[in-house]
């Protein structure tokens, strides 16, 4: 089962239904280290008792600082680990999950009657080793795999999306919108100048630039949003549920935002940043996506034939500050 698992909710899932088989009559916890290694969580649990806490630090366990079995209970001179909620007479055992040179967190079981029971650990050590050793190959692979996905569908630069993952994305998202009659709108932006900053401070500059615009960008969108790099200094903002003219507004909040950023690079200022913005929405520029993207492109090109740092709403529409005259004196 865990190795037809292709997410680690499934195979905790997984764990969940089927410790109880190999290991009657113990609880247990099965906790994955985090991405930033600083935080131990629970994944799956079975049983009646928790005798760990649900996040603990790797320092808190004996078994992820020693990288070995590590054993506690009644009669027994090992220390007990900090994750641990009881110091009375229950025994445990916290096992380390290590594959392909990397430790990946711990399973845990407890016997809450260890003083009746001294060999509870023994006459499943077998079992244990073996469930450990699978449990361990199995979340390797799903990370190895969760890394690669990551690696295909984001930047490495700004760690936004990618091209390839909003355009695969978009195609499911506009026939869910289709059936449930709401709007979608795609904003293009197109960072002023760039050339400029990689031309006076060096490409490690305009990358830092980038970065700065893709870090403004995710701050200012909802969950639902899909934000990308398209593709050089260009990015994409997809926004599920919102009309023509909230996405103008929305484009417009942007543009204000990274004309504010103050970047340094090396004790030396990168002088202002602006955009321009392109923004158009399905279904009134467009019924599918390559008519959308065009649409938005339309009025990015638009934007920067006028001036730049300023926020067009449709191809051959009217600039947004004609159509939103609240939006006038900014767009000045």
């Amino acid at each position: 089962m865990l190795q037809a698992c292709v997410t680690f909710r499934e195979a905790f899932s997984v764990v969940g239904s089927a410790m109880p088989d190999f290991f009657g009559g113990l609880s247990g916890t099965v906790h994955l280290t985090s991405a930033s290694r600083n935080l131990v969580e629970e994944m799956a649990h079975w049983g009646t008792i928790r005798s760990s806490v649900g996040q603990f630090g790797p320092e808190d366990c004996w078994a992820l600082r020693r990288g070995q079995e590590h054993v506690a209970g009644p009669g027994m001179l090992t220390p007990r680990c900090n994750h641990i909620t009881e110091n009375g007479g229950r025994g445990y055992v916290c096992m380390p999950l290590a594959a392909q040179g990397e430790t990946l967190g711990i399973l845990h079981l407890c016997e809450p009657n260890a003083v009746d029971k001294p060999e509870w650990l023994a006459e499943r050590q077998q079992i244990l080793r073996g469930v450990v050793d699978t449990l361990a190959l199995a979340l390797a692979n799903l990370r190895l795999r969760e890394t690669l996905r990551q690696q295909s569908i984001r930047d490495p630069n700004t760690g936004l999306y990618n091209r390839r993952y909003l355009e695969e994305t978009s195609s499911r998202e506009l026939r869910r919108l289709e059936r449930a009659e709401q709007p979608l709108t795609l904003i293009m932006l197109d960072v002023d100048h760039f050339k400029q900053f990689n031309d006076t401070f060096g490409h490690e500059a305009g990358d830092l630039v980038l970065k700065q615009v893709a870090a403004t960008l995710v701050d200012h969108v909802r969950e639902s949003d899909v934000v990308s790099r398209y593709g050089g200094e260009e990015f994409a903002l997809m926004m599920p549920g919102t009309s023509l003219a909230d996405g103008a507004d929305r484009a417009e909040a942007l543009r204000k935002a990274i004309k504010q950023l103050h970047v340094t690079h090396r004790d030396r200022t990168l002088g202002t940043i602006t955009a321009s913005f392109g923004v158009a929405a399905f279904p009134e520029l467009g019924a599918s996506w390559a008519e959308i993207v065009n649409a938005a492109d339309r009025a990015l090109y638009q934007a920067k034939a006028e001036g730049r740092d300023r926020v067009i709403a449709g191809a051959g529409l009217a600039r947004v500050e004609q159509q939103k005259p609240k939006l006038t004196k900014s767009m000045a």
